[in-house]
């Protein structure tokens, strides 16, 4: 069914960010991720998280087409790599799409590069089509394709969830600070505008350029590359001291180090993951404002992925938030301290989960003492 489109397309379904001579600005087309991921702190924030959801895993219960799908959703990647690529677009850009193909083998996901797609509302204002091209390929464009067709992932929405918006919307202003602080940073140590020590010489003779190089010389020569670090000896010749660092090149390192934060800030990251000084206790801390984070970028996947297939689609979500097994390992011991639950029945929790201390001895030991406890149980009940 094809529906009349209007005039002009949804505002926001093509718009991007940029970077122009090293710096973010605001954009009407498209340029490539690596572009906009030079900037470091936006790289490690786009890789943690798409990496982390990377690693859920998908599940639809009930519908055994669909759950293999969500295994093995496209024809050219992995299943790891495909989501990482929806996630890591949805996070730079606020959308990310795949269209919904079919071929003898079933239904699959092809991966849509946001330049490539456009989004129209009807005139009604009730139905979303998608127009896609094929640039360098021999394949032709699709006109109208209906929403229904089109895996539309977003984040946050002010336009009633046609499109959603990138957190980058909210850094234009700091990254570029950062790109210009990078920059000073740079031409400030390149150029030795705030040299490291200094050697003083106490004859009270003046040296010509030729002797002060050679001094200098002399004396890096005799405290670097394999003497470094050594024990400097000296007689009263000179006087060396070590300088301080410039109070403005200090601002310029503080100010730059308030960007990881901000950029930490608006990717709802806790800002030791991008390398700053943590505004937490402990780990725990830690691992639970990510965790929360992790829900936040699972929701609009999760509710896309089961409005389009019909079917309430679960996550797994252990490899993300728990790789090894520590937190599932805790909150069974504590479940099992405070007597909850059985030993035997905290095995069976742990089983399914990545914890390097359920081994085959630990399993058979358990069962053991699980086996003589109802021994014991039952030959008490038979003597009453």
């Amino acid at each position: 069914m094809f529906f009349e489109k209007r005039s002009q397309p949804i505002r926001g379904s093509g718009s991007s960010y940029t970077l122009s001579s090293g710096q973010m600005v605001l954009g009407g087309g498209y340029i490539s991720a690596d572009r906009a991921l030079k900037n470091s702190d936006v790289w490690t924030a786009v890789n943690i998280i798409s990496s982390d959801i990377a690693r859920v895993k998908f599940h639809a219960p009930n519908k055994q087409k669909i759950d293999k799908l969500l295994g093995t959703p496209s024809r050219v990647t992995n299943r790891f790599n495909f989501f990482q690529s929806m996630i890591a677009q949805m996070l730079l850009t606020g959308n990310a799409y795949a269209l919904r193909r079919l071929d003898g083998s079933g239904e699959y996901l092809e991966f849509v590069s946001p330049s490539h797609i456009q989004q129209y509302l009807s005139d009604d204002g009730q139905v979303t089509t998608y127009d896609i091209t094929f640039n360098g390929t021999q394949e032709d464009d699709l006109k109208n394709v209906p929403a229904d067709d089109v895996i539309h992932l977003r984040l946050l929405s002010t336009d009633g969830g046609l499109t959603g918006k990138s957190p980058l919307t909210a850094l234009v202003d700091e990254l570029t600070l950062q790109s210009g602080n990078n920059k000073l940073a740079n031409s400030v140590f390149n150029k030795s505008a705030n040299p490291s020590a200094m050697l003083k010489l106490n004859t009270g003779n003046k040296l010509n350029d030729e002797g002060r190089e050679a001094i200098r010389r002399a004396f890096e020569e005799a405290n670097t590359g394999a003497n470094a670090g050594r024990v400097m000896v000296m007689d009263g010749t000179f006087d060396y001291s070590q300088l301080e660092v410039k109070s403005d090149v200090a601002k310029l390192l503080t100010a730059t180090d308030w960007t990881r934060s901000q950029i930490a800030k608006a990717f709802m990251l806790p800002s030791d993951m991008l390398g700053s000084e943590s505004e937490h206790s402990n780990a725990d801390q830690i691992r639970a404002t990510y965790n929360n984070t992790i829900g936040r970028y699972l929701a609009p996947a999760l509710e896309e992925l089961s409005m389009k297939y019909g079917e309430d689609i679960i996550a797994d979500i252990r490899e993300a938030t728990d790789l090894d097994g520590a937190m599932l390992e805790q909150r069974t011991t504590n479940l099992i301290k405070g007597g909850a639950i059985s030993s035997m029945l905290g095995l069976e929790i742990l089983k399914d989960s990545h914890s390097d201390l359920v081994t085959p001895d630990l399993i058979e030991a358990v069962g053991q003492e699980n086996a003589i406890g109802k021994e014991s149980t039952n030959a008490g009940n038979q003597n009453v």
